[in-house]
């Protein structure tokens, strides 16, 4: 084998070995969105993405992303019992409240300024990649408070809380400029 044969070699196999990790990466990368394109997340990725402490009532999460590297989002919606809401909103940073302009029965799936008033600080965007929010609760729900604050993580952080019976579906949405 000559030295210039050697060299091909290695650089040959150099390549492959690149190919062959990017392959890998690719594949992790593909993996990793379906598992988020059914939505179903673990509490503590909704505390990490968020930067907030979900009472132990607190269950049935799913979440949504938006975005690129610069401007994202990422929202999420769960349940959990009406007792804990204070606990849950004391650690909240909160600049203003609002009461929903549309009085009744809503559906905190849709997206966009929905029941609550359109010159709000914060609201969740109409994007098709926040689409697809199931409910996991039974009964009519009732849009009960929104709550504009300051972020742990992003630029801000958006709060619905939503009657459904004696539990409430939350709804929190981050975002980053």
């Amino acid at each position: 084998m000559t030295v210039s044969t050697s060299i091909e070699v290695v650089v040959s196999i150099s390549n492959l070995t690149r190919l062959t990790s990017n392959c890998v990466l690719l594949a992790v990368l593909l993996v990793a969105s379906c598992g988020r394109e059914k939505g179903l997340v673990s509490k503590r990725t909704v505390e990490s993405a968020h930067g907030l402490n979900l009472p132990e009532s607190a269950r049935k999460f799913q979440q949504r992303r938006t975005g690129g590297l610069l401007d994202h989002g990422i929202l999420s919606v769960f349940e959990m019992n009406q007792s804990d809401l204070q606990q849950f909103v004391s650690q909240l940073k909160v600049k203003s409240r609002s009461s929903p302009v549309k009085p009744g029965p809503g559906n905190p799936c849709i997206n966009g300024w929905n029941v609550w008033p359109e010159k709000s600080a914060t609201f969740v965007p109409g994007n098709r990649e926040l689409e697809g929010i199931k409910p996991t609760w039974k009964g009519e729900t009732t849009p009960v408070e929104m709550l504009s604050c300051s972020s742990p993580k992003g630029d801000w952080l958006h709060v619905e809380i939503w009657s459904v019976g004696d539990q409430a579906a939350i709804k929190v949405y981050t975002d980053w400029n």
